[in-house]
C-alpha cells in the first residue's frame, strides 16, 4: 500500500474512532444505563445498553476472549486488506471504517469490561432489532461496501473478458 492510502485507511479509521467515543460519552454522561430516549417516536430511540458479549449479545461475558479476536480481526483486516486496498480508494475507505470500528468496540473491552450501546430501532409496541453504536455500524457498512466492491470489481473483469 502507498504512504496516501496508508493516509486515507488511518484518516477514515481515525473520523469513525472519534465519533464513536464522542457518542459513547455522550450517551453515558446524559442517560442512565437502561434508559431511553425516543428520537422518532418509538421506531429509533437513543437507549443506554451496555453489552458485555459480541455482536447482538452473543457470548456474554466473554470480554478477554472477546478481546483478543477484536486484537486478532485488526491484524486479519490489515493484512488481508493491503493489497485489495492498493488499488483502490474504495476499498481503502471500507478498510478505515472497520479499522474505526474495531478499535472503538476494542477501547470499550479493554477499559471498561463491556461496549456501549445505544441506536434503538424497532417496532413500535413489537419487535426491536439489537442496539448498536458507531463502530458496529461503521463495521457492518464497511464489510457490506468491501463486499459489493469486490463483486463488482470481478464482474467488470469477467465482462471484459469475454
Amino acid at each position: 500500500m502507498t504512504p496516501r492510502r496508508i493516509a486515507l485507511v488511518a484518516a477514515v479509521a481515525g473520523v469513525v474512532f472519534v465519533l464513536d467515543r464522542i457518542t459513547k460519552i455522550a450517551v453515558e454522561t446524559n442517560l442512565e444505563v437502561g434508559r431511553s430516549v425516543d428520537v422518532i417516536g418509538e421506531w429509533v430511540r437513543i437507549s443506554h445498553v451496555t453489552n458485555s458479549g459480541a455482536a447482538f449479545g452473543l457470548l456474554p461475558e466473554r470480554t478477554t476472549f472477546l478481546s483478543i479476536l477484536s486484537v486478532v480481526a485488526v491484524f486479519a483486516i490489515v493484512y488481508y486488506y493491503r493489497r485489495l486496498a492498493a488499488n483502490s480508494l474504495l476499498v481503502s475507505a471500507t478498510l478505515g471504517m472497520q479499522l474505526g470500528g474495531a478499535i472503538g468496540n476494542l477501547v470499550d473491552r479493554v477499559s471498561q469490561g463491556y461496549v456501549v450501546d445505544f441506536v434503538d430501532v424497532g417496532i413500535p409496541g413489537g419487535v426491536r432489532f439489537w442496539s448498536f453504536n458507531v463502530a458496529d455500524s461503521s463495521i457492518v457498512v464497511g464489510i457490506i461496501a468491501v463486499t459489493v466492491l469486490l463483486w463488482w470489481k470481478e464482474r467488470r473483469q469477467t465482462r471484459a473478458i469475454a
